[in-house]
């Protein structure tokens, strides 16, 4: 299982060292550094995971009672938008991977 606290430090740490570097203009002294190349690995990986994970956030704040206004605020479009994305995730989720999607299908 991915964790997601220690790809975000990862991430955290690299940024930190390039805000520090770009404002003072020199990095500072640390014994332990991030890599860039470690740091975008972390942030794909974050970004992977979040996503995918997204359409299950959604549906349970359908079950909650949200409406596809509100989850297209929290996920930055709009109503429409949001409904389609996850339509489409189910259906990808049920040809390309064969898994049964009937119950989340009824929030549609």
């Amino acid at each position: 299982m991915t964790n997601l606290a220690a790809l975000l430090d990862t991430w955290q740490t690299w940024s930190a060292r390039e805000v520090m570097t770009r404002a003072t203009g020199y990095a500072p002294d640390e014994e332990l550094t991030v890599s860039t190349l470690d740091a975008l690995c972390a942030s794909t990986e974050l970004v992977d995971v979040l996503t995918g994970s997204r359409w299950q956030a959604i549906h349970a704040a359908r079950v909650e009672g949200a409406s596809w206004e509100q989850i297209g605020i929290a996920t930055g479009t709009i109503a429409e938008d949001a409904r389609t994305t996850y339509a489409a995730v189910l259906e990808a989720q049920r040809s390309v991977l064969g898994r049964d999607v009937s119950l989340y299908r009824h929030v549609l």
